[in-house]
C-alpha cells in the first residue's frame, strides 16, 4: 500500500513537472534565455576585440615600431599599423555579424520548429511555401 502510494505520487510529480516544464519553456526562451543569449553575444564580440587587439593597434598607431625613431621607421610603422587596423576591423566586423546571426537564430529557432511541426502534421492545411 505504501509502495503504491509512493509510486502514484512519483508518477504524478513526474508528469506534473514535465508538463509544467514544457509549458514554461517558451516563456523562459524569450525572457531569461533571451537575456543570456544577448549577454553571450556581447561577450563574444568583446572576446573578438580582445583576440584581435584592435584597440591596442589603434592606440599605438603613431608610435614607431621596434624603436625606429627616424622618419623612415615612423612612416613604415604608421602604414603597417594602418594596414593592420583595416584588416583587423574587417575581421571584427565579420565576427560581429556572425555573433548577431547566431543571436537571430536563437530568436527564430522555436518559431521555425513550431511551423515545421504544424506543417508536417498537416495542421496548417494547404499552405504552399
Amino acid at each position: 500500500m505504501v509502495k503504491e502510494n509512493l509510486l502514484v505520487k512519483s508518477v504524478k510529480f513526474i508528469f506534473r513537472d514535465l508538463i509544467l516544464d514544457i509549458l514554461y519553456w517558451p516563456v523562459w526562451w524569450y525572457s531569461d534565455g533571451l537575456k543570456k543569449a544577448w549577454q553571450s553575444m556581447k561577450n563574444t564580440i568583446s572576446l573578438g576585440n580582445k583576440e584581435l587587439g584592435l584597440s591596442i593597434w589603434v592606440k599605438n598607431i603613431l608610435k614607431p615600431m621596434f624603436g625606429q625613431y627616424d622618419w623612415q621607421g615612423r612612416i613604415i610603422s604608421f602604414f603597417m599599423r594602418l594596414f593592420q587596423i583595416i584588416v583587423r576591423s574587417f575581421l571584427l566586423m565579420f565576427w560581429i555579424v556572425f555573433a548577431f546571426i547566431v543571436f537571430l537564430v536563437w530568436l527564430i529557432l522555436p518559431l521555425f520548429l513550431l511551423f515545421q511541426v504544424l506543417y508536417n502534421t498537416g495542421l496548417l492545411g494547404n499552405i504552399y511555401v
